[in-house]
């Protein structure tokens, strides 16, 4: 079979995605939308885009051997999920001209970028502390959807972690203590590592 038949990333995610929320809300199928896991919308498939959820400056950073094997492409190491690119609104009035992936991009994808690679600066103020933090969240949010499906998404603790994706710099009430802190460390290098 050519290249040329094969469907691409976003058909596949698509597919993926809205199977497992059709399990859920079976209408979806019929109306062919699916649920921004972040924003809760329903949209059309144009209206949505593939997220890396590992942003693609940190995996630039990955070993030379890891980023030349064939077995772990930029996609694969990066996780990938669909987030809605429609410009987001608030009681009415627009509050961030794109959607969900470029929130995600805006807001976390430097201090996640600091976190993989390594270079994660030691920040004296809260904001800076609160930004890697939360930012781990969002992005551990994201890949629980991505593995475990919607009804991460449609659970109490999801909604809480939705609406924490979109306060960058503030913890939400009713997250707890416990989750407030991130462990980092070196990167791995050695390519035979498990991780990879």
């Amino acid at each position: 079979m050519s290249e040329i038949d094969l469907p691409s990333l976003k058909e596949k995610l698509w597919q993926k995605m809205q199977g497992d929320l059709a399990t859920f809300i079976p209408e979806v199928v019929d109306s062919d939308r699916l649920m921004c896991c972040a924003c809760g919308r329903f949209l059309p498939k144009e209206d949505f885009d593939i997220d890396h959820m590992i942003p693609q400056q940190a995996i630039k950073c990955d070993p030379e051997e890891v980023r030349n094997n064939p077995e772990t492409p930029a996609n694969v190491r990066a996780g990938t999920i669909l987030l809605c690119t429609k410009a987001l609104h608030y009681r009415n009035s627009r509050f961030f001209n794109n959607g969900c992936n470029s929130w995600k991009g805006k807001h976390y994808d430097g201090s996640m970028t600091q976190i993989f690679t390594g270079k994660i600066a030691q920040h004296q103020n809260t904001k800076g502390k609160n930004a890697h933090i939360i930012g781990g969240l969002s992005l551990a949010y994201l890949a629980m959807v991505a593995e475990f499906g919607y009804i991460v998404a449609l659970m109490q603790s999801g909604l809480l972690l939705r609406e924490q994706f979109f306060n960058p710099s503030k913890y939400q009430q009713g997250l707890g203590t416990k989750f407030r802190a991130i462990f980092t460390g070196a990167p791995h290098t050695d390519p035979n590592d498990p991780v990879w």
